[in-house]
């Protein structure tokens, strides 16, 4: 009875989360217009100071061709926040062992989403925003290409969200709270590749400051899913589980630093997030982590809330 409160819990949750993005971007977004850069080869070639003067009120013009295009994009969007909910019910309250269809699904959206991430940050862009290992962000690329910046978000919220998920089935953890700021955290990308940043002129705006606030939401309440379930582990002793707890959180700590003292960057971006994926990585789909308690979770026959 428990796990069918719960489920409908989360069920609700994703739900709301679900039509609140579906009437925002009907209601909101469908007049926006997504600024991005166009450069010719002529632009490249000038001093960087002439080239910032002139791209950096950037060039406004609609994204989507048109209206079938857009709607497409909010209702295919809308769609797999839906399919949220039931990724819990398929993967955390798996009645039964992982059948092979999840663990392929999983397994396979994780080694896309860190093969993606991965070539989206090293993409080129005009040499003139500075050196793309300190200096070019993943929104900055979003302004260059803007489908490739959609595509970087689904596939990092979707690949975090089920394999956290996965993480916790393996193990027998149920933890709401855990559940709950893994949502939220992934839901929240959703906004940040609609409404990225969009240049010097556009800091301090509404739309600036909810690109930045969705994308620290995803940012740390997508690592406190993790580091949630990994605290518990510590709980128990477990001498790999404290040494992946103090690397991991050291990660996040070294990734604050870059962002004060280096910048902000798609490379510094991603350290958390390579991490994370070799981290679950290794918890879900090797033997390295497990023990007997563990493998004994993963057998039972039902889910204990």
């Amino acid at each position: 009875m428990k796990t069918k409160k719960m489920l409908n819990v989360y069920t609700a949750l994703w739900g709301a989360i679900a039509v609140a993005y579906g009437l925002w971007m009907a209601i909101f977004m469908s007049w926006d217009q997504y600024p991005y850069i166009i450069p010719n080869e002529a632009d490249m070639l000038l001093p960087a100071e002439d080239f910032v003067a002139k791209f950096d009120g950037m060039l406004y013009e609609p994204l989507y061709p048109n209206a079938t295009v857009y709607w497409l994009w909010v209702i295919a969007s809308t769609a797999l926040l839906f399919c949220y909910a039931l990724f819990i019910r398929k993967i955390l309250f798996s009645p039964r062992t992982f059948s092979a269809a999840t663990t392929t699904f999983c397994v396979l959206n994780l080694v896309a989403g860190c093969a993606f991430i991965t070539w989206y940050g090293f993409l080129s862009f005009p040499e003139q925003f500075g050196n793309i290992l300190t200096d070019v962000t993943a929104s900055m690329l979003g302004l260059r290409y803007p489908w490739y910046f959609k595509l970087w978000g689904v596939l990092a919220s979707l690949s975090i969200f089920t394999n956290t998920l996965y993480m916790y089935r393996k193990n027998n953890y149920f933890g709401k709270a855990g559940v709950i700021v893994t949502s939220l955290g992934c839901a929240s990308i959703f906004i940040t590749v609609n409404v990225p940043s969009a240049g010097l002129d556009l800091v301090m705006t509404p739309r600036c400051l909810g690109h930045w606030a969705t994308a620290l939401i995803f940012a740390f309440l997508g690592a406190a899913g993790v580091i949630i379930f990994l605290f518990h582990k510590c709980k128990q002793k477990d001498r790999k589980y404290i040494i992946a707890t103090v690397i991991f959180i050291a990660v996040l700590l070294i990734m604050l630093a870059l962002l004060v003292f280096v910048g902000k960057s798609a490379f510094i971006e991603n350290l958390p997030m390579w991490v994370a994926y070799a981290l679950l990585f290794i918890i879900n789909f090797t033997t390295f982590f497990d023990n007997k308690n563990a493998a004994k979770s993963v057998k039972e026959k039902s889910a204990v809330v």
